[in-house]
């Protein structure tokens, strides 16, 4: 069942943060209890290019925000659902669930830069079979394993990465992106 709304989760600063992030037009927070039951914060925002992802919005809240406030996971939408009367349609925004595909499918690497990625949080978490979608902090990393994976990703691709950087790109696959980009 997917619940939308918890009280123990505070969105406001997350918000205001997220509509102050450039290009940005709109935007909505949400606590949301997942399938394992973990409580989790969503931002959904519309503006931004949707093929350019979600990490240059997570640098600029990371520099913002401290990391509890920071989305768990953030959706790039066309526009923001709304129900008859004018209110956000809270129940028509996807769910993380939804953004892995079906029933949190494991999405393999598919890149070199991916494997490499996958590899070295692997390494530094002594976790295996690590998909392009796995977070870096659900998996079990903290602030100074992600110093040790900043310093690696320099080491192993010659780009200069900064901690910020990893805290907002902790997934393989948008690791990868700033990686491509740089």
């Amino acid at each position: 069942m997917v619940n939308h709304t918890d009280p123990q989760v505070d969105t406001v600063e997350t918000l205001a943060a997220l509509r102050r992030v450039p290009d940005v037009r709109g935007a909505v927070v949400t606590g949301y209890v997942g399938v394992d039951g973990r409580t989790m914060l969503l931002g959904y925002v519309t503006g931004p290019d949707p093929a350019v992802g979600t990490i240059r919005i997570r640098q600029h809240l990371s520099s913002r925000l401290p990391g509890y406030l920071i989305p768990d996971h953030l959706f790039v939408l066309d526009a923001l659902p709304l129900t008859p009367e004018g209110d956000y349609d809270l129940s028509a925004l996807p769910t993380p669930e939804a953004d892995l595909g079906p029933a949190g499918a494991h999405v393999a690497p598919r890149t070199p830069v991916e494997r490499r990625l996958a590899e070295i949080f692997q390494e530094l978490l002594g976790v295996s079979d690590v998909g392009v979608h796995d977070d870096f902090f659900a998996l079990g990393g903290s602030s100074i394993v992600a110093t040790r994976l900043a310093a690696q990703v320099r080491e192993v691709f010659a780009v200069e990465v900064s901690l910020v950087d990893v805290l907002a790109a902790s997934t393989v696959d948008e690791l990868a992106r700033l990686v491509d980009e740089a």
